[in-house]
């Protein structure tokens, strides 16, 4: 803690001139502190430098710059997460719905389209097998192999 304190001291603007004491306990674990404790503890001066406010600003407009933009990339990435999935939703619906119209057209044994009055018109086994192969054509874009 102590050691954090004086490095973000000595990052700054020079004031005063400090002591401290470094010790090394037995199991070699470096201690800095304002009093020593023990008899082997070594004094130093150390530079406590003043804090420069308007590079703090500076840093402060920068750091919130990054975020800006971080938060921006995030917004972004989620948008096309969002946009992908609902792109892949789309495709298996019309996957679907090219599978069941496919499916449908090959198992029924007759095709017929509506006229303008609503009366049924068969058609003729070389009109069903083109209906079906479009059909069949449609489904295979649609879903791929």
């Amino acid at each position: 803690m102590i050691t954090a304190g004086l490095l973000f001291a000595s990052a700054m603007g020079v004031a005063q001139a400090d002591q401290i004491y470094k010790s090394v306990d037995a199991q070699g674990h470096v201690t800095y502190s304002d009093r020593p404790n023990s008899s082997g503890a070594q004094k130093a001066d150390v530079s406590v430098q003043q804090a420069d406010p308007a590079e703090a600003e500076r840093l402060e407009k920068e750091r919130q710059l990054f975020k800006a933009e971080d938060d921006q990339r995030k917004k972004q990435q989620d948008s096309d997460s969002r946009a992908k999935a609902q792109q892949e939703h789309d495709k298996a619906a019309r996957c679907r719905v090219a599978r069941d119209n496919y499916n449908n057209l090959k198992d029924v044994g007759r095709i017929y389209k509506l006229d303008a009055d609503g009366n049924r018109v068969f058609l003729s086994d070389a009109e069903a097998d083109v209906q079906r192969e479009t059909a069949r054509q449609v489904m295979t874009t649609a879903c791929g192999a």
